[in-house]
């Protein structure tokens, strides 16, 4: 079956309706455009308009995304920064991001990791390294797992 052919109207209404759900950044966006079969003369244009009426704001992305994945997942700053370098954003962005995360939040976040892990490893004598390798895979880095440990 052949994709319908959009015209830029509609595509930049379903890229408007696209941002509106949830906070997207332009390479998100470009991939659903060309999963929708946007023109790529469309695709710059649509992605201009957006930018100007504030549908996509790439440091607010960069901030939100952050914040959600430390409260919500438990990622650390260093799984955080390399998913937000595959987006192609900004490193001043993605720095900026980082620096925005609260040190409580990021905190607790750690703790809670540790803690949930632990329960996991009663009794087994490798649990230090165990914690150290589980906290890393999550972008925590050495020094802030050992100083909770």
């Amino acid at each position: 079956m052949e994709k319908p052919e959009w015209s830029l109207d509609e595509l930049k209404h379903k890229a408007e309706n696209y941002c509106v759900n949830a906070e997207r950044c332009c390479s998100e966006v470009k991939n659903k455009l060309l999963q929708w079969g946007a023109n790529e003369n469309y695709i710059e244009d649509i992605l201009i308009h957006l930018q100007q009426h504030k549908y996509i704001d790439e440091a607010r992305y960069c901030r939100a995304f952050a914040h959600d994945k430390v409260n919500y997942q438990g990622w650390g700053k260093l799984k955080i920064k390399a998913a937000l370098q595959t987006k192609h954003l900004s490193a001043l962005f993605i720095k900026y991001a980082l620096e925005s995360i609260d040190e409580i939040e990021y905190n607790q976040a750690l703790d809670k990791i540790i803690a949930s892990k632990k329960r996991t490893l009663k009794n087994d004598p490798l649990t230090r390294e165990k914690l150290i390798r589980f906290c890393m895979q999550r972008g925590f880095t050495y020094n802030e797992i050992s100083t909770k440990l």
